[in-house]
């Protein structure tokens, strides 16, 4: 069934965030968006109506800190997007849903740019800690480059940078987890006028 629940990992007010949702069902949609901190707790919150077919746009500029967003319906199916700019660089993502295939507990990256700066964030939607590991791995040989763990409590988020993640590869990234997890990852390159963004590809949900 299609979601009634949408994730996006990361909205921060150094970034112009927009986000519209759009209630694909049949009947008269409720939406709620809840903003949460690294800690997990609410900062701020909105409320929706809309027909079906009709688009919502919650106001995600008024937080004036660092968030995730969870978008609820209270039963009909939606789905969503999100556009982020700062300057020449723009960032496009999809709500994460495990409909969508974009949340679970095993999840893959095909690329790591070794000529590019790298950052990623992994944002547990579970009920519990999530234990978080990601392998990095050489992206002909399969060489393992790095490994990594974490420990991350319920809406809460790891971010891990270019170094972390070993530096200049040209790699792979594989990200396993205890708890339902989303991950984003940002592509910033030609001096960080550019950016390219993904979520992890979930194979295991």
């Amino acid at each position: 069934m299609p979601s009634t629940t949408l994730y996006f990992a990361h909205l921060h007010p150094q970034w112009h965030d927009w986000v519209q949702i759009v209630n694909i069902g049949n009947e008269q949609a409720k939406l709620t968006a809840i903003g949460r901190n690294n800690k997990g707790e609410i900062v701020w919150t909105d409320e929706g109506e809309t027909s079906p077919f009709e688009t919502w746009t919650p106001k995600v500029d008024k937080p004036k800190v660092d968030i995730s967003m969870e978008v609820k319906s209270d039963g009909e199916p939606i789905v969503g997007e999100r556009h982020c700019h700062k300057d020449t660089q723009v960032l496009d993502l999809p709500g994460a849903s495990e409909f969508g295939r974009t949340v679970g507990r095993r999840m893959f990256f095909p690329e790591l740019a070794a000529g590019a700066s790298d950052w990623f964030r992994f944002l547990n939607v579970g009920e519990a800690d999530a234990h978080i590991s990601f392998v990095v791995r050489e992206v002909k040989t399969a060489k393992v480059i790095v490994q990594r763990s974490h420990s991350v409590k319920p809406w809460g988020w790891w971010q891990v940078g270019d170094k972390a993640m070993g530096g200049a590869v040209q790699g792979v990234v594989e990200v396993v987890s205890s708890q339902p997890i989303v991950g984003e990852r940002h592509l910033h390159y030609k001096g960080g006028k550019v950016a390219i963004a993904q979520l992890g590809q979930v194979i295991e949900e």
